[in-house]
């Protein structure tokens, strides 16, 4: 069950920040569409061993077929500020949580 909820917010997550990176790469995209590529690529990031690598690929031949964008340099852009989102989301949300359980604390 917990695979399950983490597989969810993971989709949720990639869904959002790939949408952002669309928008900001000026990629034409649907939040739908990025929702399909990160289901996909979390999905095939569950094979064993060559998970991410397939999951990766996954991701790029979707965004290929379900946008506007290029391989080079589009998809790749799109990827690269997905994952600067997601970080930069989740180290604020790890703020977040840190300064809760602090006021909580004290």
């Amino acid at each position: 069950m917990e695979i399950l909820i983490t597989l969810v917010i993971e989709i949720i997550f990639g869904a959002c920040s790939l949408w952002v990176a669309a928008k900001v790469t000026h990629v034409d995209a649907t939040f739908l569409n990025m929702l399909a590529v990160a289901a996909a690529s979390s999905v095939a990031g569950l094979v064993p061993l060559v998970g991410p690598l397939l999951g990766l690929v996954v991701m790029f031949l979707l965004i290929r077929k379900l946008t506007d964008a290029d391989i080079w340099p589009d998809a790749v852009l799109m990827v690269v500020v997905s994952w600067i989102v997601s970080l930069l989301a989740g180290m604020f949300l790890v703020g977040l949580v840190a300064g809760v359980s602090t006021t909580l604390t004290e």
